[in-house]
């Protein structure tokens, strides 16, 4: 009888597991916004004007960060960023520097 608890114990905290890792993993592509580049802080924070709705969106930039072509992009240009939220952050993985403004 108590291998049977500690059995149905083990299967029970195995499925709470799974149900609660299955909203991380489908967190599915990547989000995607386009607008005017309106800064870069210090090298970590990339402040992007979006093209709906005029909002600054503040992405965290880092390392791994990819640029398309290969290089920041200056304040005025239009650009294209693909990001992650991560712990409530936007995250940018992929910024393509589309050109100057409109």
């Amino acid at each position: 009888m108590k291998r049977f608890k500690k059995i149905l114990i083990f299967v029970l905290i195995t499925a709470l597991l799974i149900l609660e890792a299955s909203p991380l993993l489908a967190q599915g592509p990547f989000s995607v916004l386009k607008g005017k580049v309106v800064g870069i802080r210090a090298r970590m924070w990339l402040d992007v004007e979006s093209d709906t709705d005029k909002a600054i969106v503040n992405f965290r930039i880092g390392r791994r960060t990819q640029y398309t072509p290969k290089r920041y992009p200056n304040p005025g240009e239009r650009v294209e960023v693909q990001y992650l939220v991560q712990h409530g952050t936007p995250v940018a993985h992929f910024v393509n520097i589309l050109g100057g403004p409109k």
